[in-house]
């Protein structure tokens, strides 16, 4: 059945209800999606590629009526892509029956029908347990990926640990989405399929034929001193173990991108990027894209980037699949919206967790190269679990 939606100009909600609801939030945009119109999904090695033919067969066939005097986006997916084709979770686009975009002090509603869902609430202060990989196992499975450095079967590649949270039915994230939101606000924040998290790192935005994305890689845990965190963020922008790993994502971003854009361009050197916890090295990537192409066509040669998975890219998702003991789902996979005009914004699901049946799996990871330590990666991921530690406190 083909989408009929009609777009209302609506008043801003005095507080939102994020229970049950997909979310995507930056900034002063914020994405809010109840119910469901229309669902796409997808698995195995094509399934971007396969959610891109069937978004493109949908949004040709749909109606659109515009009640609002504003240019509108059309309609607008959210998605979550798996990190691997090898995984057992579906890859979705998913059409709400209502959606509540709200940018530049202005908020619509493209509606289709409405529908509710239960959800189930957590109680605050829920701890989250060792996982499928004790932190023993964890450094035990970086040395072995340090070996596969020295032997030169990769350059690179990036591996997470995961904890566990026991639910009841389908949990409420309302309140995790909340404090999350408030304590990240340069954050991306993402609740769609089966992942949800704040995201410091957008994989790419798409607008008016042009798009832009950030690398993150290297890591730094913050100061409480502001003397010691500065010389933090320098120690930080002249490692060259960080600054080693944040090379092989930058290149790898800018490789990828070149086929389908008239010109790329990134900066020379990366900046510190300041978050409640942590500095990152951060680059700026912008390109043209070329007549016809679309942002899921890009996504679809970018994921997995270096950034997330390593380097060579197959060597890379190969070691990972063999000292990972857990499918990850969405994580460190492409979540985002994309609409009908061509604009969207995909970022890399990150600093969160995967909704599985009977809990709520967190995952964290980091990249390792010939200059890592197990214990200092270990480390690291603690310190990328304080952010949904935080959401649950």
């Amino acid at each position: 059945m083909s989408l009929r939606l009609v777009v209302r100009k609506v008043s801003i909600p005095e507080q939102l209800d994020l229970a049950g609801k997909s979310v995507f939030i930056h900034g002063d945009r914020k994405i809010i999606g109840s119910g469901v119109a229309k669902s796409l999904s997808a698995v195995g090695p094509n399934r971007i590629e396969q959610l891109a033919k069937e978004w493109q067969e949908v949004i040709a066939d749909a109606q659109i009526t515009n009640l609002t005097e504003r240019e509108t986006p059309g309609i607008i997916g959210l998605t979550s892509i798996a990190f691997s084709e090898n995984s057992n979770y579906q890859s979705t686009i998913t059409i709400p029956q209502s959606t509540l975009l709200i940018e530049n002090g202005e908020a619509i509603e493209i509606t289709d029908q409405s529908a509710a869902q239960e959800a189930s609430a957590l109680p605050p202060g829920v701890e989250f347990q060792i996982g499928r990989q004790s932190p023993a196992d964890f450094e035990q499975s970086v040395s072995q990926a340090l070996a596969a450095i020295e032997s030169g079967r990769v350059e690179k590649v990036v591996l997470a640990r995961d904890l566990w949270l026991a639910t009841e039915g389908q949990p409420n994230l309302s309140k995790a989405l909340e404090r999350l939101q408030q304590r990240y606000p340069r954050c991306w924040i993402y609740s769609v399929g089966n992942v949800f998290g704040a995201s410091p790192e957008l994989l790419l935005r798409a607008e008016r034929g042009e798009v832009s994305a950030r690398v993150l890689a290297g890591t730094a845990g913050r100061g409480t001193d502001p003397d010691v965190d500065r010389a933090i963020a320098d120690g930080l922008a002249h490692s060259l173990k960080n600054k080693h790993e944040h090379r092989y994502a930058v290149q790898s971003l800018t490789s990828e991108l070149a086929p389908f854009c008239s010109s790329v361009e990134a900066e020379e050197e990366p900046f510190s990027l300041a978050l409640p916890d942590l500095w990152h090295l951060a680059t700026d990537v912008r390109g043209k894209l070329l007549p016809e192409i679309n942002l899921l066509d890009v996504i679809a040669r970018l994921h997995p980037t270096a950034a997330v998975a390593g380097t060579p890219r197959d060597a890379a998702m190969a070691l990972i699949a063999e000292l990972e003991p857990f499918d990850r789902g969405g994580y460190a996979g492409p979540v985002g919206w994309i609409s009908s005009d061509g604009s969207g914004e995909i970022a890399i699901a990150l600093r969160g967790g995967v909704v599985e049946p009977g809990g709520i799996r967190a995952l964290a990871g980091c990249g390792i190269v010939s200059e890592s330590e197990p214990a200092a990666e270990l480390a690291e991921t603690e310190l990328k679990f304080r952010a949904i530690r935080w959401a649950f406190s």
